[in-house]
């Protein structure tokens, strides 16, 4: 039956109070033996009962309650005496719990035979909060006094509990203090002030956030694009710009007439920088433009290593051709004449040390015959006993002039030295040394490795010397050189032995990786004109063509590539400057010969030589195709296969007959590359395919460029080369 509530019943309401297995609208289990055990694993790690604190122990949860708390009242001994005296109803003793109204409790079934011993009993109210605790599953039960209740309800005794940020959790014993916490909680939540996030401008953080993010990508993106578009198309393997590429050796006399006075000038030079660019050229090399008494005709007699003839300008107008040449990348390499200088300077020693000789006699002349043919003996006694001393002074003032000129010209936009005549220079104790010094000097003024300054000298030098008794001259030549320059003689041994000699270069030169490159010729101003120099006047192409595919560096002699000849002279009236005949003026038209070059009412230093019209008409434009092809295919213009610490040749020379010679070209993984070409006067069919199945032309004078060519029968004009790609 129901029982009233009393109106002097406390009953107080407080929040958030975890009792487990106790619903608020049931009744009080009556058993006066509260139970609250945790399961054996907590309970043997985390033991809830702890010694009595000391009568004077002030418990955390005393102090005034505030929000958040779980009780609102402080559970102490005289809060145990308020609840003592509570009225009982029926003999059963009524409580006032936390959110909970002990009303309408109805009997317990199982310990009927019970209720009256317990009815009796004085109430327990730490027992009685100790029964909304108890756990479901506990077994037996365990009498605690106030105090340990305190203690249990007290923080420092479940500092072991998993604690949040803002929350101290205390859970109930039942699950053993592991989350889902479904015990009593105390909490303090912190004040929103203590957290500086909050008052941040969210909205623009994010859109800052956000277009960052988008920025990020398309930077990305913009950067893989470049990247893409960046990409070589060909992986080919890199070489310097001396290293296979087409030379163009000018005598600046004769190239191009630019103040109209019929001689060619270095002004000229720079006005047809885009001549070179129309043939392929990447490296002009300037020879003899050095002040001498009657230049041009006596263009050796060199007088002076940095003064420019006057009639070819100043070095305003050679800085001029320099910068022309060097905005199209075209490197300029300058003749350096040191044996005719040191030549110059040793027969001005000479000729100045007679006069002064003459002038001493004719001031101490004695009139007695015998005393003066006495004198005479003497002077001359004196005058051998003097002249090694004044050559090595002359020798020593010479080196001096030799590496000022080297860096005078460097310093003025000079891309390399040709050091002319150095082979006269070999017999000197101290050579290896001014080699050493000179390269030293021209490192000096390198930019980098990108373009680097370089030194060459002739094939004679190494040609003088012997190996095994000049060993450190030989080793300074080769470490200390870039290019050897070789001429082909294409003349004197034919075909054959033109062969034998570049596979004897080639034998020298390819010992280390670091040796010197070869640069071949086939004419310069040493040697007559190559058209003249055939059987066939329009073979000096088909010899250009057969040039550019050696492994190495070609060069080419201006006017070489129009087929200009030597001048004729069959009355003999320029006999007093034969050495020039092979000088003549360049063609700059092909149907007006000499047209071009100077004003048409002007006569040239040296008249006009003839020149083959169909090499003149534009068939030049070859050598344009081919050093395209050297600058694009690896198998021509690398020097060799570096394979086991060892530089293989990567040519092969074979010769069919007496007339017909052929360059094979090639690299691993890459087209192979020949040229094949006829020497003879007569018109050559020969069958190759032994030797080649065919391929693909690429430089003809026939039109055929594009055209798949079968070596079955192949047919080659007097005169004429082909370039064939050969099909792998």
């Amino acid at each position: 039956m129901s029982v009233p509530v009393e109106s002097g019943m406390i009953t107080t309401i407080l929040p958030e109070v975890c009792y487990p297995n106790v619903d608020a609208t049931a009744g009080l289990v009556p058993s006066p033996v509260i139970e609250f055990l945790a399961d054996e694993e907590a309970a043997s790690t985390c033991p809830l009962l702890t010694p009595s604190p000391p009568a004077e122990f002030e418990h955390p949860l005393s102090i005034t309650p505030t929000t958040g708390m779980a009780y609102e009242r402080q559970i102490s001994p005289t809060s145990i005496d308020e609840l003592s005296s509570l009225p009982v109803l029926n003999g059963n003793a009524t409580l006032g719990f936390v959110g909970l109204a002990a009303t309408d409790m109805p009997p317990n079934e199982h310990n009927d035979s019970r209720n009256s011993q317990e009815a009796t009993q004085e109430f327990n109210p730490t027992s009685s909060v100790q029964s909304v605790m108890e756990s479901s599953s506990s077994s037996s039960s365990v009498m605690q006094e106030p105090t340990v209740c305190a203690q249990l309800l007290s923080s420092h005794h479940y500092q072991h509990l998993t604690k949040a940020s803002d929350v101290d959790p205390f859970a109930c014993q039942e699950n053993g203090g592991k989350p889902p916490l479904t015990g009593l909680q105390l909490a303090v939540r912190k004040s929103p002030d203590d957290f500086c996030f909050i008052d941040w401008n969210w909205p623009l953080i994010r859109k800052f956030s956000f277009w960052g993010a988008i920025s990020l990508l398309v930077a990305c993106l913009c950067i893989v694009i470049t990247l893409i578009v960046r990409l070589p198309t060909k992986c080919n393997p890199q070489h310097d710009w001396w290293q296979g590429t087409l030379f163009y050796e000018v005598f600046p006399a004769s190239f191009k007439d630019e103040n109209s006075d019929g001689i060619g000038d270095l002004r000229g030079i720079g006005r047809q920088a885009e001549y070179f660019t129309s043939i392929g050229v990447k490296v002009v090399r300037l020879n003899s433009i050095f002040y001498a008494e009657h230049y041009p005709e006596n263009y050796d007699q060199v007088q002076n290593l940095t003064e420019i003839a006057p009639v070819l300008g100043t070095i305003k107008d050679f800085n001029y051709a320099v910068n022309m040449l060097h905005k199209r990348n075209i490197s300029v390499v300058l003749d350096l004449p040191v044996s005719p200088y040191i030549k110059q300077l040793t027969l001005r020693e000479k000729e100045n040390q007679a006069e002064a000789d003459i002038d001493n006699e004719r001031t101490n002349w004695i009139p007695f015959m015998d005393f003066i043919m006495e004198n005479e003996n003497e002077t001359e006694n004196r005058l051998s006993a003097e002249a090694p001393n004044r050559i090595k002074r002359m020798e020593i003032q010479s080196d001096n002039m030799i590496t000022n000129a080297i860096s005078y010209w460097l310093k003025n936009g000079v891309d390399g030295i040709y050091l002319k005549g150095l082979e006269y220079l070999i017999d000197e104790p101290d050579f290896a040394a001014q080699v050493r010094e000179w390269k030293k000097v021209t490192k000096s003024f390198n930019q980098g490795l990108e373009h680097e300054k370089i030194l060459m000298c002739s094939m004679d030098v190494l040609n003088d010397l012997d190996v095994e008794e000049d060993s450190r001259k030989v080793t300074a030549v080769l470490n200390n050189m870039d290019l050897i320059d070789v001429r082909l003689d294409i003349i004197n041994g034919g075909i054959k032995g033109l062969k034998k000699q570049v596979d004897t270069v080639v034998k020298v030169l390819y010992k280390e990786p670091s040796y010197p490159w070869i640069h071949w010729h086939m004419g310069s101003i040493d040697t007559k004109r190559l058209t003249s120099q055939l059987p066939i006047a329009n073979a000096s192409l088909a010899a250009i063509m057969f040039e550019m595919m050696l492994p190495g560096t070609p060069s080419v002699f201006y006017g070489d590539e129009i087929g200009l000849e030597d001048l004729k002279d069959p009355d003999g009236e320029r006999r007093d400057i034969s050495h020039t005949h092979h000088l003549s003026p360049m063609h700059w038209t092909a149907q007006y010969p000499g047209l071009g070059f100077t004003l048409t009412d002007l006569l040239p230093w040296l008249p006009s030589s003839s020149a083959w019209s169909n090499v003149a008409a534009g068939h030049q434009k070859i050598i344009q195709l081919l050093s395209r092809l050297r600058d694009e295919a690896p198998s021509i213009y690398m020097n060799g296969v570096y394979k086991d610490h060892e530089n293989l040749p990567n040519y092969d020379i074979k010769t069919v007959g007496n007339d017909i010679i052929i360059v094979e070209r090639s690299y691993p993984r890459l087209h192979s590359y020949v040229v094949v070409s006829n020497f003879g006067s007569q018109t050559q069919i020969k069958d190759l395919s032994s030797i080649y199945y065919g391929g693909e032309v690429m430089a003809d004078l026939r039109g055929r460029i594009g055209h798949y060519l079968d070596f079955h029968a192949l047919t080659l004009f007097a005169g004429e080369s082909l370039v064939i790609k050969l099909h792998k």
